[in-house]
């Protein structure tokens, strides 16, 4: 029996998919398992309810065992014949296995609401029926990742057993794959915003829709990233049957999956600021127009990797099918994705300090501009992702299509962008600094200006990746390559 590299990618591909799934399966559910464990020893009664919530999260896994049993059927694994099994397809199978095994990881975030369902049931059985709605909203990030599976399989002959992939368009289902599995994780900002909604709607019945609107505002970097994972599926002829057979495109795709699948994370600190949002407007209504702008500022980074993640797509020639990119593009254009990717995560330090500006604006309503001066420093940390991107954009060639040939410059490129990138991070620290300076804002006004000096010192080290990230630029002299 011959085993070739493409029949292990399809092997790859299986265990990504069982394997994430499983993860975000296991600590969805054993989240929902301690809850339902606490309850269930003080009113043994709520065993059947509790159980069902426990079952809710397990479903990711069943998304993720399926696609695996489809790559596996369709290799030849179990009965026992796997043969050599094309490269081009052996890599759409990794991309099928990223979508639905990364966003199986949206099971965290669904046990997180699974959890508060079982805990307010248990005091009021009526709050059953909306409690598992909210947990049920976190189910949608994994069914795009299902369904981007499935078209991949289906697109490439996975399904069918007619392979057609080329080996531009098995990096395209890379992108797609790392796009909308990478962008699933949203599920788990959401899943923050969807327990304080079931608490909320506990004790005020009329937050039920409210809650359901904060819950759903963290579903929108999912969307981006399922949009995202289409449009490469359209561009490089999946779905047409015409395919790119330029690798440098392909390469470009995993760029777009980095740039919007990272930035996707920002719903995690969306969740927060949301979930905040909640309490406020649950103790006073008028709070929520201003919960929401709270929430809807940490939204700005999903915005950045999409922008970023269409603007590759256009100036690559994805969308025009323009055959003279080049590899050391394409390893620009994942840097270009890893530095406002990575840099989104920054929202996470912008939802912290949002959560306590909607504290501080609900005591005080003199408090909200200042609130939104606060949240709004843990941004920069991202716009220096996106000025890395769009400079990595304009001096590779990418806009003039005076493509750069060097595969070392377009490799050096990823370490401009993991520089900045990964320095973004410094903005959950910021967020840290911030939400305490609204808090002493908000006793003090003449507090605010020593409170910003002491966030303004975690913003130092940002600088620093984005210095790094123009050195290295300008020691490879791309500034001259256009």
């Amino acid at each position: 029996m011959t085993i070739g590299i493409g029949t292990a990618l399809m092997a790859i591909g299986a265990g990504l998919a069982v394997g994430f799934s499983a993860i975000g399966a296991g600590i969805g559910v054993g989240i929902t398992g301690a809850a339902a464990a606490g309850v269930t020893a003080e009113k043994p009664e709520k065993f059947g309810v509790a159980l069902i919530f426990s079952a809710i999260p397990q479903t990711q896994a069943i998304y993720g065992l399926l696609v695996a049993v489809l790559i596996l059927l369709s290799g030849g694994f179990l009965g026992g014949t796997a043969g050599d099994i094309p490269v081009p397809v052996g890599l759409a199978a990794v991309g099928a296995g990223l979508a639905v095994g990364i966003a199986g990881l949206s099971s965290i975030g669904q046990g997180i609401a699974s959890a508060s369902g079982i805990a307010v049931t248990a005091e009021k059985p009526e709050m059953f029926g909306k409690g598992v709605v909210f947990a049920a909203i976190c189910e949608t990030q994994a069914i795009y990742g299902l369904l981007v599976a499935i078209l991949i399989m289906a697109f490439s002959g996975i399904l069918s057993g007619q392979f057609t992939a080329t080996p531009a368009t098995g990096l395209a289902a890379i992108g797609c794959g790392l796009a909308i599995g990478l962008a699933g994780l949203s599920a788990i900002g959401q899943g923050i915003a969807a327990a304080a909604g079931i608490g909320a709607t506990a004790e005020k019945p009329e937050m039920f829709g409210k809650g359901v609107v904060f819950a759903a505002i963290c579903e929108t970097q999912a969307i981006y990233g399922l949009l995202v994972a289409i449009l490469i599926m359209a561009f490089t002829g999946l779905f047409t049957g015409n395919l790119i057979t330029t690798l440098g495109i392909g390469i470009v795709a995993i760029g777009c999956g980095l740039a919007v699948g990272f930035a996707g994370f920002s719903a995690i600190g969306q969740g927060i600021a949301a979930a905040a949002g909640i309490g406020a407007t649950a103790e006073k209504p008028e709070m929520f127009g201003k919960g929401v702008v709270f929430a809807a500022i940490c939204e700005t980074q999903a915005i950045y990797g999409l922008l970023v993640a269409v603007l590759l797509m256009a100036f690559t020639g994805m969308i025009t099918r323009d055959l003279t990119t080049t590899a050391a593009v394409g390893l620009a254009a994942v840097g270009g994705g890893l530095a406002v990717g990575l840099a989104g995560l920054s929202a996470i330090g912008q939802g912290i300090a949002a959560a306590s500006g909607i504290a501080a604006t609900a005591e005080k309503s003199e408090m909200f501009g200042k609130g939104v001066v606060f949240a709004a420093i843990c941004e920069t940390q991202a716009i220096y992702g996106l000025l890395v991107a769009v400079l990595l954009m304009a001096f590779t060639g990418m806009i003039s299509h005076n493509f750069i040939t060097t595969l070392a410059v377009g490799f050096a490129a990823i370490g401009a962008g993991l520089a900045v990138g990964l320095a973004g991070f410094s903005a959950i620290g910021q967020g840290i600094t911030c939400a305490s300076g609204i808090a002493a804002t908000a006793k003090r006004s003449e507090a605010m200006g020593r409170s910003l000096v002491f966030a303004a010192m975690s913003e130092t080290f940002a600088i620093f990746g984005l210095l790094v990230a123009i050195l290295i630029m300008f020691g490879l002299g791309i500034f001259s390559f256009i």
